[in-house]
């Protein structure tokens, strides 16, 4: 096997490298999520479109998050090894989006065309949910125990930075220039993620290139399965673990709750109630994303080293609950844009933290050998609740029932944080089940 040159950069043997690439991969992954949950949403409300086609755009752009166990299971079972068992499959994620952004400058909707907006939402977020089942494998393959609560919350904090920057570029961009410029932005940003993660390698001895010299290491030969009985058998007998079906069963819940709220944020922030503009709200919102990213950051590696990821993520689901109950009776003090900004700020920080303290129990109830399936398979019924949730909003009657959305929404998240105190992964002193094993 070839050795790699002095000053390579590799994953497995460096970690700061291993944090700082998982924080720049969710960046990257990111980017779609701005346009699509922030500025997109903000843009039709502000050119008078109906609640219910606020609430498909979050809809449809959790659709590509809900059923990533598919391309999961493809890079379970199909890897070029002498590359890595994720790398080519992230660079292929990388150029999706890329093509998925410059179809969409291409195409140029306007505010009205609701459903050429929907499919490209559709569109750039499958690049994206592929990029992200890539970095999810590979993050279970290289991380340590140890390292994923601080690994998980540079990841979820990286990916809320994109989504910060994203958002504040578009929503202004979509203001005064439209949606082509607005699009074609962010294509070089995306090449030069896609460029990094051509230099960058998983371990060492691998190709940088499928015409490098090279070769796959030992510890990629005897996890990867390659046949699809094997990867079956191994992700059913992880999922069907009493802990893990009460993982789902809490994700669910709790996120079909709090995803009731992203429809609503655009809405209550818009002319009808605070009074923000396409640019400002998605400039604010943006802004408060950015600051409590680093935040969340601190806060996440904080709770999840003190007291474990099992009772972090029950707290952090309680706290929410406790935001829906002030959204529903605090509305005199919130509906100037003062307040509301800083209520902003909890939703935002709340939202982040509720992925950096659960991502640690989704890892560690995950087999290595099935990685990017099953622990994708945890993220996508995280997901799926999301667009659940927020046509539920809609469903329901928007803001004009607060009161039946809000407590049904409080009410799934802390059913969620009731179903997270009972897991026995996730404690600060006892380990997960272990894994199993391919006879």
């Amino acid at each position: 096997m070839a050795e790699p040159a002095a000053g390579s950069m590799i994953l497995s043997e460096n970690k700061i490298l291993r944090i700082f690439s998982f924080f720049l991969f969710y960046l990257g992954q990111g980017l779609p999520l701005g346009v699509s949950q922030v500025a997109l949403p903000a843009w039709l409300v502000m050119n008078g479109a109906e609640e219910s086609a606020v609430a498909a755009i979050i809809a449809t752009a959790f659709l590509p998050w809900s059923f990533k166990f598919i391309p999961a299971a493809l890079m379970d079972r199909y890897a070029y090894l002498a590359m890595g068992r994720r790398r080519l499959w992230l660079i292929c994620a990388q150029m999706l989006m890329v093509i998925g952004f410059a179809i969409a400058a291409i195409v140029a909707p306007g505010p009205d065309n609701l459903e050429v907006i929907l499919s490209i939402v559709i569109l750039i977020g499958t690049g994206s949910a592929i990029q992200d089942v890539a970095v999810d494998g590979m993050a279970v393959d290289i991380l340590s125990d140890e390292e994923q609560g601080t690994a998980s919350a540079f990841m979820f904090g990286g990916q809320t930075v994109g989504r910060a920057l994203s958002g504040a570029i578009a929503g202004f961009s979509l203001q005064h220039y439209g949606s082509a410029t607005t699009f074609w932005i962010f294509l070089p940003i995306i090449l030069l993620i896609t460029l990094y993660v051509v230099v960058i390698r998983e371990r060492p001895g691998e190709k940088r290139f499928p015409w490098s010299e090279g070769a796959a290491s030992p510890v990629n030969l005897e996890r990867h399965v390659g046949a699809w009985w094997p990867m079956a058998r191994a992700a059913f007998k992880s999922l069907i673990k009493f802990d893990s079906l009460k993982l789902v069963t809490g994700s669910v819940a709790a996120r079909m709750g709090s995803g009731m709220f992203s429809p609503m944020w655009p809405i209550i922030g818009g002319i009808g109630f605070v009074g923000f503009t396409t640019a400002g709200y998605s400039s604010m919102v943006s802004s408060v994303d950015l600051v409590m990213a680093v935040v969340s950051i601190g806060v996440g590696s904080f709770l999840t080293l003190r007291l474990g990821a099992r009772v972090a993520s029950s707290l952090v689901y309680s706290t929410y609950f406790l935001l829906a109950i002030f959204v529903l009776y605090g509305q005199a003090y919130w509906s100037a844009m003062t307040p509301f900004i800083i209520m902003s700020c909890v939703w935002s920080m709340h939202d982040t933290l509720t992925s950096i303290c659960t991502n640690p129990l989704r890892m560690q109830l995950s087999d290595p050998t099935v990685a990017a399936t099953q622990f994708t398979i945890y993220n996508s019924l995280s997901n799926l609740p999301v667009t659940f949730g927020a046509t539920l909003f809609a469903v329901l009657g928007g803001t004009k029932e607060l009161g039946t959305v809000m407590w049904t929404s409080g009410g799934l998240m802390l059913l969620g944080a009731l179903i997270f105190s009972t897991l026995k992964a996730g404690s600060r002193h006892e380990a997960a089940e272990p894994v199993p094993e391919f006879n």
